[in-house]
């Protein structure tokens, strides 16, 4: 479901299957409204000097921004639980040899009438796309738990994306499966 063309690109670059790494997270995602750039220290010089850092926007790839979990029936009134993609956020740092991309992904987890069970995980793709070609995939299984609560908040941050040419960059993120 995440999209037949980029599916097939995307799996081809295969998966990894990592623990959340959160972090400060409620921070990374007060974000802000600014335009996508950001600014390092470039301390290779004996003077330091602020650069401008190309930060490609994150997009939630379409159809892929909520998954639903029914129960063996497989009946559209036998949900357990519904997860959606609400937030993303994305932090660029200058590196030798291109960019450094902090990743955030957030969203929330609701119960569903049949009742959900203590655990869920959710598999979130985030992807990279330069030009026509996929230089970046990971399949992060996002364990969220649910255990006495009809609903619950969850974040995710990726912190290994790098981009070459971040002008020429796309993130991508969604649900991998439906």
């Amino acid at each position: 479901m995440f999209g037949s063309a980029l599916a097939l690109t995307v799996a081809a670059c295969g998966t990894d299957s990592t623990s959340p790494s959160t972090g400060s997270v409620t921070q990374f995602f007060r974000g802000s409204t600014q335009t996508p750039e950001s600014t390092a220290t470039n301390a290779g010089t004996a003077a330091a000097e602020t650069i401008t850092v190309g930060c490609p926007a994150v997009s939630i790839l379409p159809d892929t921004e909520s998954l639903r979990r029914l129960d063996a029936s497989g009946d559209e009134e036998a949900l357990r639980w519904q997860a959606s993609i609400t937030k993303t956020a994305r932090e660029c740092t200058k590196i030798s040899d291109g960019v450094s991309i902090r990743v955030g992904v957030a969203g929330r987890v609701v119960e569903g009438v049949k009742g959900a069970p203590d655990q869920v995980e959710l598999p979130l793709r985030i992807a990279v796309r330069e030009g026509g070609e996929v230089t970046y995939s990971r399949l992060h299984n996002v364990q969220v738990s649910l255990a006495g609560a009809a609903s619950q908040s969850w974040a995710f941050v990726d912190d290994t994306v790098k981009v070459d040419e971040p002008g020429r960059a796309e993130i991508i993120v969604g649900f991998d499966g439906g």
